[in-house]
């Protein structure tokens, strides 16, 4: 089934692999264990006879960045980010750690010296970075931009940065909780700022600060739609991250929309709403997912679309069929339809065709967490049997695949593994978003929201879609040994969509990671 015969170089005799978790060494780059870095994949094209010629009307490559001669970018994750009008990165909040851990009390599975203290600048370009120490603000800025799974918006006809909520540990490092915070700057001066190298009291002034109950949301999204925020779906959590119970926390999915204005020259809420279900599946009991700017291709109009995210009450597991928000008013939830990769955040490349007479909406998914998967490697596959067998498959794997997910204006659904998975398979992907290229909106070819539109390309046409920087990388699928095998990336691909017709594979070729879920 694999499209890939992998040959492992350097490793003689050895039945399996272990890796070891590594954290960052605080320099600025991002470190692996030794097995993981001596691991080398000579990559050899093998036709696969399930691709489906010509079923993708765009080309999509994935070009990791080399940058000679330069310190090591930050190994980082689960940080929300902008970009500034040079094409630069903005990134607050996240970690150094990869996937936490799953230890019981009273051990820390968020290490504390892992959350990231920075801002950060990147040149995806350069790979120059610049950044500044957070700590040396007061408490009330300092805990939340060190925090993790926060929601952040970039508004940019106004260039202001919304960051809100976030999941990390108190200033005074006695515990961890989801942080009640709204903050607000913009992003050219914050840049700036950091680039020349800014004092504390001066990027203090670029802040501004507010509180609300409401805003202590981690693990969901913040979209501002018609003049709206939606703060969509995730959890408040507080106390230690325990995975299966515990007496230090507490959580609670906030299984809602919460629909909101600021009032003006202010962050206190100015009119507050909220959509529910009333379906007893509870679909919106839901966090970690991907929840993404969109259109609906039958009327072009611009929506929010909430794909995957977990867990359903009383599953280790993610959910399948999306949730579209046109509006403060009834979501419209697809439970019937499914969706068999990329269940965790990930980066989303969206692309609309809006030429074809079944106009459609085509959202390409790099790797992340699934809960089904089509390549794995020999070490991987050994690793993720093992794992299995063991019974700690919980039916949610690290992936290599690059998927399709498309949505047409007949109300069709279909859902392709693009030929290739991420090079030499790596398990990339969790834990971060799509970085897209915003000239491309100026430019006419992609819409207000941000998503290419290939009527605005010529055919044969190749265009920068944007970056992905950092997230997760796994060794394998499933752990080879409990809470070990995980490390937060530093790199960065450049991500190019060429008006070209490409081949996929139909999804029902994957297969399911455990037959144990839903």
């Amino acid at each position: 089934m694999n499209k890939f015969i992998l040959k492992s170089i350097g490793l003689v005799g050895l039945a399996s692999v272990v890796f070891s978790s590594c954290e960052n060494s605080g320099n600025g780059g991002s470190e692996t264990s030794e097995e993981a870095q001596g691991i080398m994949m000579v990559q050899t094209s093998v036709p696969d006879p399930n691709i489906q010629e010509d079923v993708l009307p765009y080309t999509i490559e994935f070009v990791e960045q080399e940058f000679s001669n330069k310190p090591a970018l930050p190994g980082l994750q689960s940080f929300t980010s902008a970009v500034n009008q040079a094409g630069e990165i903005l990134v607050v909040g996240g970690r150094r750690q990869g996937l936490h851990t799953f230890k019981a009390a009273p051990e820390k599975n968020f290490i504390p010296d892992s959350a990231n203290n920075f801002l950060y600048v990147v040149n995806p370009e350069t790979g120059d970075f610049w950044s500044f120490d957070v700590n040396g603000l007061k408490d009330e800025l300092s805990a939340p931009l060190q925090s993790n799974n926060l929601q952040g918006f970039h508004d940019e006809e106004t260039d202001e940065m919304y960051v809100i909520g976030g999941y990390g540990w108190k200033a005074d490092g006695t515990d961890m909780k989801t942080f009640p915070s709204i903050i607000r700057f913009k992003v050219e001066a914050v840049s700036q700022a950091i680039k020349n190298g800014a004092s504390t009291s001066e990027m203090e002034a670029l802040m501004e600060y507010g509180e609300d109950d409401r805003f202590a949301v981690t693990g969901g999204d913040l979209i501002k739609l018609n003049g709206r925020f939606y703060l969509v779906f995730g959890q408040r959590f507080d106390g230690q991250y325990r995975a299966f119970g515990g007496t230090d926390f507490t959580q609670e999915y906030t299984e809602e929309v919460r629909i909101f204005t600021l009032k003006p020259g202010s962050l206190d809420i100015l009119t507050y709403g909220t959509s529910t279900s009333p379906d007893p599946d509870q679909p919106f009991h839901r966090r970690d997912g991907n929840i993404i700017e969109d259109l609906d291709p039958s009327t072009g109009q611009e929506r929010i679309t909430a794909l995957g995210g977990v867990f359903p009450p009383g599953i280790i597991g993610g959910y399948d069929y999306p949730i579209y928000i046109n509006g403060p008013q009834n979501p419209v939830v697809k439970k019937d339809v499914h969706q068999k990769f990329s269940q965790y955040e990930c980066p989303i490349i969206s692309i609309y065709d809006d030429e074809a007479e079944n106009k459609s909406i085509y959202r390409t998914m790099f790797g992340g967490i699934g809960l089904y998967y089509y390549s794995q490697d020999s070490i991987q596959k050994t690793i993720y049997d093992k794992a299995t067998a063991q019974g700690r498959n919980d039916g949610m794997p690290f992936v290599a695949d690059i998927s399709t997910f498309i949505e047409s204006a007949d109300g069709t659904y279909s859902e392709y593994i693009n030929s290739e998975p991420i090079k030499n398979n790596r398990l990339l992907g969790s834990s971060v978003t799509f970085i897209g290229n915003r000239n491309l909106e100026s430019e006419g070819k992609a819409t207000s929201n941000g998503i290419l539109k290939l009527s605005g390309l010529s055919n044969g046409e190749k265009v920068l879609a944007g970056y992905i920087l950092g997230g997760i990388e796994a060794a394998a699928p499933l752990p080879d040994r409990p809470n070990e095998g995980t490390w937060a990336s530093n790199s960065i691909f450049a991500v190019y969509v060429t008006k070209t017709p490409s081949g996929a594979i139909p999804a029902s070729f994957a297969t399911k990671a455990d037959p144990n879920t839903q």
